[in-house]
């Protein structure tokens, strides 16, 4: 995923943005959701991007509640899903921007 930040602001280090996950969960889905294991694989700040790892059946949870996040610190943000996978090696490049 993909986090970005219209106006600016600040940036959250990756224990903020793991906060910020199970907060977005929390909001929409309640402590259930809260509860739902999320991992933070590799996040990048400044790209703010991040690898995070779910079980399968709580992808629409997950996929949902950062949808529909709109502020992070009283500032608008938005996060777009730019990839999904069930295998992580997936995840590690393109095939469709491979050079030989």
């Amino acid at each position: 995923v993909a986090r970005e930040l219209p106006d600016g602001g600040a940036r959250p280090n990756a224990a903020q943005f793991k906060q910020l996950v199970v907060t977005a969960l929390r909001d929409l889905h309640g402590e259930v959701g809260a509860a739902l294991p999320v991992d933070v694989l590799t996040y990048e700040e400044k790209t703010l991007s991040a690898i995070l790892r779910v079980i399968s059946s709580g992808l629409v949870k997950l996929w949902s509640a950062l949808t529909l996040l709109g502020f992070y610190q009283n500032r608008r943000c938005a996060f777009r899903v730019l990839q999904t996978s069930p295998f992580l090696l997936a995840l590690s490049g393109n095939s469709r921007e491979l050079v030989l």
